[in-house]
Order: C-alpha cells, then sequence, then structure tokens
C-alpha cells in the first residue's frame, strides 16, 4: 500500500473483460461491454456538421494523399494497394475518417483484401493477467465471423482511454459536445427566424377588438398569406381598421448568432489540431500573426497526431521497422516550399549551387539532364550596339 493509501481501503479487482470497439462516440447504435448493449451517439449526425465535415474530411483526404515507404517490399505493396475493390485514396481515407470520428479504426490483417471493418463489427475481449486481446469481428455482408489475436488485427487508436486498459481510442468529439451543441442552436435559431420572418416583418394593429382568439388567428393568417411568400415585398393593400408598422430587425441578434456560430467553428478546428486558415479562416486566424510557411508547418506538426497511431501500429504488426508516412509534400503542391528551402540553403552557403540543383532534380521539379547555365557575354550587346 501507498504511502497515502487509507488503512481500510480496499483495492477492486476489476472483472470485466469484454470491452466496446470504442470509447463513447462511434457511428455503431449499439456495441457491448461485459455482455450488455450500450448506445452511442451516431457519428452520420456529427458529420452534418459542416465544420466538423470539414475537419475531419481535410485530415482524411490529406492523409489518404500521402504514401508509404519501407524497404519491405511486401509491406509497402499491401498498404499501396489494400484492395482489388476500392482504390488506395479512398480506402485510407475511410480509415483516417473512422480515426478522427470514433477515435478507433481497425483492419484485419487476412489473406486477400484488406477491409476496413466498422466498429459496430468489433468486440474486443481482454485476456486476464494482460496476456493479450481477442478481437471479435462480427459476420457482415457474407464476410465470416472471425476471431483474431492482437498480431492479426490493426488497431489504431487516439489517445487510448484509461478506463478501458488504454485499448480502446477516444475520440476528439469529446471535447465538442458544448460546442457542437451551440453550433446546432445557433443554425437552428438563424432557420426559425428565417422561416418565421413574413417580409417585411412588423406589428398588425386592428381598430375594432376581436373577441376570439380565432378571429385573430384568422386575421393574421389571411395577412401573412397576401404579404408572404410569392407577394413578399408587394405593394400592401390593407382594409379600412387595419395598420401595419414595420418593426426594424436588431442586426444585435444576428452578430450574436453569427458570433456564437464562429465560436464553435474555432473550437472544432483546435480540438482537431486544424489551423482555421487551412480550412478557410475563423474568427482568429492564424493569418494575424504568421505567414503561409508556419501555418503549414503547424498543420503538419498537429497531423502527426493521426500519422504516428498509424505508422507506429503498421510497423509493429506489419514487420517493417522503418516504414514512415511521407506527409511532407501534401500542402507543397506547386513546389514553392521545396524551392523556398532550397534557395535560403543555397545564399546562406549551407549547400553549393550544384547541391540545391541536384535536390530540385531528385524531387523531380527540375528535369534530368538539364544543360549548364551560360550566361550571355557582354560583348556581343556590345558589337551589336555598334
Amino acid at each position: 500500500m501507498g504511502l497515502l493509501t487509507p488503512h481500510n481501503y480496499a483495492r477492486h479487482k476489476v472483472k470485466d473483460y469484454v470491452y466496446p470497439s470504442n470509447s463513447n462516440f462511434g457511428n455503431a447504435l449499439q456495441s457491448l461491454i461485459a455482455g450488455k448493449p450500450i448506445s452511442y451517439v451516431s457519428a452520420e449526425l456529427a458529420l452534418k456538421n459542416t465544420n466538423i465535415y470539414s475537419v475531419v474530411n481535410r485530415i482524411a483526404s490529406d492523409v489518404a494523399s500521402a504514401h508509404f515507404k519501407t524497404e519491405n517490399l511486401a509491406s509497402r505493396g499491401r498498404l499501396e494497394e489494400p484492395s482489388t475493390i476500392i482504390g488506395r485514396f479512398s480506402f485510407w481515407q475511410s480509415v483516417v475518417l473512422q480515426l478522427c470520428m470514433t477515435g478507433n479504426a481497425y483492419i484485419p490483417l487476412v489473406p486477400g483484401n484488406l477491409e476496413h471493418v466498422p466498429d459496430s463489427d468489433v468486440q474486443i475481449d481482454y485476456l486476464e493477467g494482460n496476456t493479450g486481446i481477442i478481437y471479435q469481428v462480427m459476420e457482415s455482408n457474407d464476410r465470416p465471423a472471425m476471431t483474431l489475436r492482437q498480431d492479426q488485427m490493426l488497431h489504431f487508436r487516439l489517445m487510448p482511454d484509461a478506463r478501458y486498459r488504454y485499448l480502446i481510442g477516444r475520440s476528439p468529439l469529446e471535447s465538442l459536445q458544448d460546442s457542437i451543441k451551440l453550433d446546432n442552436e445557433a443554425t437552428k435559431n438563424n432557420m426559425d427566424v428565417m422561416d418565421k420572418q413574413i417580409n417585411p416583418a412588423g406589428k398588425l394593429t386592428i381598430d375594432h377588438y376581436l373577441a376570439h382568439g380565432e378571429d385573430l388567428e384568422a386575421a393574421r393568417d389571411e395577412f401573412e398569406k397576401a404579404n408572404s411568400g410569392e407577394n413578399s415585398g408587394r405593394l400592401m393593400v390593407l382594409p379600412d381598421g387595419f395598420s401595419y408598422d414595420q418593426i426594424e430587425m436588431k442586426t444585435d441578434v444576428f452578430k450574436a448568432l453569427a458570433a456564437n456560430s464562429a465560436y464553435s467553428a474555432d473550437q472544432i478546428s483546435k480540438a482537431f489540431g486544424v489551423p482555421s486558415d487551412i480550412l478557410g479562416g475563423g474568427t482568429s486566424t492564424e493569418s494575424q500573426h504568421s505567414n503561409i510557411d508556419m501555418i503549414k508547418a503547424t498543420y503538419l506538426a498537429n497531423l502527426n497526431t493521426y500519422v504516428n497511431p498509424i505508422v507506429d501500429e503498421l510497423r509493429q504488426k506489419m514487420h517493417a521497422p522503418d516504414l514512415e508516412l511521407d506527409i511532407k509534400d501534401m500542402l507543397d503542391v506547386d513546389d514553392s516550399t521545396l524551392i523556398n528551402q532550397v534557395n535560403t540553403l543555397v545564399q546562406s552557403g549551407t549547400i553549393t549551387p550544384e547541391q540545391g540543383q541536384y535536390m530540385l532534380t531528385r524531387s523531380g521539379f527540375l528535369p534530368s539532364g538539364l544543360p549548364a547555365y551560360e550566361p550571355v557575354k557582354g560583348g556581343d550587346n556590345n558589337d551589336n550596339q555598334n
């Protein structure tokens, strides 16, 4: 017992050895823990939020665009051509998308095509004494049920959860419940205002009081019918005893809604580690205090949050200790970043111009066999002038 352990402390033994396939947010409607069904929030609903969709689509697309490098040709071939029924980009995009949304992604290492298995099809059995893990994969779409050891399953995780012996990853969405709710409420309020607003908005006054609520309701319905929809913005014609006062819409309300929406967008970008400028900007854009190269560098550094769990798992279970995922060139589509870096190295004297040219040639920016540069002699120009 520790120095600060209470005298009457009794350590409780954990007897649950069946874990869910994800910690909280999942695209599964149900999963199992200790043999009991547990309900989860649908990731499909989260993707209806435009900010979340933009973030996870950017991360998944960028990681899927990168290529694997390793001297293990068999492993590289399998990772670069994971399936004969789906392209490499789409395969890895779906894997990273699942990883971003639920904190977990599963790929059985069985003969044939690699297949990304949904969280809902996976159950994890923990072997007592920390001796191993067994993955139970349910039958689905003519795929037979499988019982796999930990070395037969690629299990990518984000922020492993201590509640499940660090075997289950946690989703970044767990930190965004309030922000998502705020964003959804702002969107709902905007839609309510647009749906209920007539043009022009105002107050209808009737000189002779209508005693019955049905009469008031009928008068309002008739007025809205005459001045909304296709009649919106047309000249009003009011009967005797009716007067209409236009109410000026307060812009503060819309400013507050816009501010709330922008705030949630910034929080979502922060949770996923994507600078707001990469997604098109926000209320506090990175460009206010840094240049585009710094923004790209920050984004690539944060992208390692998703790349490293994938690379480490592949190194261990595909016997490729030198495996890397080349993400450096993802944002340098026109080689401008590489050219600036080479120019800086040449100007500082770190490398020679010939070495700089070699680097640009090896990258493919300059063609091989480029003839040596020969400056035009000044004497020829003088002769022509004479």
